[in-house]
């Protein structure tokens, strides 16, 4: 009973958290410094410098729980072939496709991009293509980038986890807090929070013990993220280690509700969303610059969101229904009817024991 209750909460918190990634991203973006002095202003920056600067920790933390729940880390010809069609492949065919996208954008009409990929330059499009110095050119994939090295390390660290696990989490925190690691991981909050949900994992703790303060816990979280916004405060490294411990207690208030019920359902298009959705937002603030004169920019910034992501649920569940054999592997999912594994953000499957 327990663990189900974990899953059904890992499900509920990696959809919100995914729409919380497309609302981080909705541009322009706005330094937390220039943030102005409306109310709109500040509600946009406490979600976009506050509130989801928790969903990569948090969706971090997930992908190191579920890996080591499963061992999967202590066969490691079977986590190399797992993760590469969870991960890998999924960040190849949706980066490497916008990446086409935005090449013939800048050969034909001159689009002006992060990445300039006219005249050819062979580091240039390495690191678009792959993300090996720098994020690659769809840019929310490099938290799958980072994942992939991560996963490269997980069975080293699986060992340490399980014989020397504190030792373990001093190195680690210490290689990855201070930047030790150069490019090798690009957000270095993400190793640590990986090894704090191995930890979890292999010394078996009882998720639900902070449950009873979920009150407080979420009481906390919105104090932190006000004062965020309200001091404009740029660094959130700290915040970011202690948002996914207030955020996993406060979650459980929507346990056994519509609401929470509602997230669970539609947590198996939430990786889909994740990958389609920034080339989406490209185009939308693009139409808008172009056409938007008469729209003001707090409707779009509220209403893009919200059309992404019913965009892509829709075309989630048709391609699952009309060709599940063909758009399941693209995704890094099993068609409909096959077994599936718990899964990492990678792997948008249903959550099962």
């Amino acid at each position: 009973m327990e663990q189900q209750l974990v899953f059904d909460r890992i499900a509920m918190l990696r959809y919100l958290m995914i729409v919380g990634v497309v609302i981080l991203h909705t541009p322009p973006y706005v330094p937390i410094a220039e943030t102005g002095p409306d109310l709109f202003d500040f509600i946009k920056a406490l979600f976009q410098h506050a509130v989801f600067r928790a969903t990569v920790p948090m969706l971090t933390v997930f992908s190191g729980y579920l890996l080591y729940r499963s061992t999967l880390d202590q066969h490691w010809m079977q986590l190399v072939r797992k993760k590469f069609r969870t991960v890998a492949l999924p960040f190849c065919v949706f980066n490497l496709a916008v990446l086409a996208g935005a090449f013939m954008a800048q050969q034909q009409i001159g689009l002006r991009m992060s990445y300039q990929l006219v005249p050819f330059d062979a580091s240039t499009w390495l690191d678009a293509a792959f993300g090996i110095g720098a994020s690659p050119i769809n840019y929310p994939l490099n938290f799958l980038r980072d994942l992939i090295v991560l996963m490269a390390l997980a069975p080293l660290l699986g060992v340490v986890l399980r014989s020397r696990p504190w030792t373990g989490f001093a190195v680690v925190a210490f290689i990855f807090f201070n930047n030790l690691d150069g490019a090798l991981v690009l957000r270095d909050v993400m190793p640590i929070m990986f090894y704090l949900g191995g930890l979890a994992a292999t010394r078996q703790w009882t998720l639900s013990t902070l449950d009873r303060y979920a009150l407080p816990c979420f009481g906390l979280f919105i104090v932190l993220c006000l004062c965020l916004v309200h001091f404009k405060i740029g660094n959130t490294t700290y915040f970011r280690y202690i948002a996914p411990f207030l955020i996993w207690p406060a979650a459980s208030l929507l346990h056994d509700t519509p609401v929470g019920h509602w997230l669970q359902s539609q947590s198996k298009a939430s990786f889909f969303i994740f990958l389609a959705h920034a080339p989406l937002l490209l185009v939308s603030s693009v139409a808008y610059q172009a056409f938007g004169d008469d729209i003001p920019y707090p409707i779009y910034w509220i209403a893009t969101p919200v059309a992404i992501v019913a965009a892509l649920s829709l075309v989630y569940h048709r391609f699952m229904r009309l060709c599940p054999r063909l758009f399941a592997p693209l995704i890094g999912a099993k068609p409909p009817g096959l077994p599936s594994m718990a899964p990492t953000l990678g792997a948008p499957a249903r959550v099962v024991p």
